[in-house]
């Protein structure tokens, strides 16, 4: 008896066996695919060589250039904080901290700068953005700023406190743009 003259019923079963694999395989490569998107994604997101790009204005005063980037706090703004490595914390001016609501907590730290040494209250964040890149809660320092000056100025200032949680960022002067590697 040749393989051709053998009876058929394992070639009945066969086709039924397929029926079920066939959209069930097609289930399972869908799954790997949506999957496979997902990781994509987060590698893009996650990935060192991944860059966001904040706008930047940079205004030049004098002998001063100031670089100022807009940062959103609790929902509002956004506000123009000026770019500020050499401070050792975030600043934000008392009547922005008083527009968003921000809490006192009770806490007084001493800061010193151009203008003298002095005590100021501490501001907890819970939510705050530099452009779209959201910024960690954290403490602020809270102090009068001053007077917008000539149609703008300065509402806050963004230390090395945040700055410093990106390993490295790259002010473009020239092109007006802040990046930062994406975490």
């Amino acid at each position: 008896m040749s393989m051709r003259d053998a009876p058929a019923p394992a070639t009945r079963h066969r086709p039924a066996s397929r029926l079920v694999a066939a959209p069930l395989a097609a289930l399972l490569l869908a799954g790997c695919v949506l999957y496979e998107d997902r990781e994509d994604a987060d590698a893009e997101r996650t990935s060192p060589g991944a860059v966001r790009e904040v706008p930047l204005r940079v205004v030049e005063q004098g002998d001063r250039t100031l670089a100022f980037v807009p940062v959103s706090i609790e929902g509002e703004g956004p506000f123009m904080f000026a770019l500020d490595t050499g401070a050792s914390t975030s600043v934000v001016d008392e009547d922005v901290a008083d527009r968003v609501g921000l809490e006192r907590t009770g806490e007084r730290r001493s800061v010193s700068g151009i203008l003298g040494t002095g005590q100021v209250p501490v501001a907890r964040v819970d939510q705050w953005r530099v452009g779209d890149v959201p910024i960690d809660p954290g403490e602020v320092t809270v102090i009068d700023l001053g007077p917008p000056r000539g149609g703008g100025g300065i509402q806050g200032l963004l230390g090395s406190d945040v700055l410093s949680d990106y390993r490295s960022i790259t002010v473009d002067y020239e092109d007006g743009v802040l990046e930062i590697p994406a975490l």
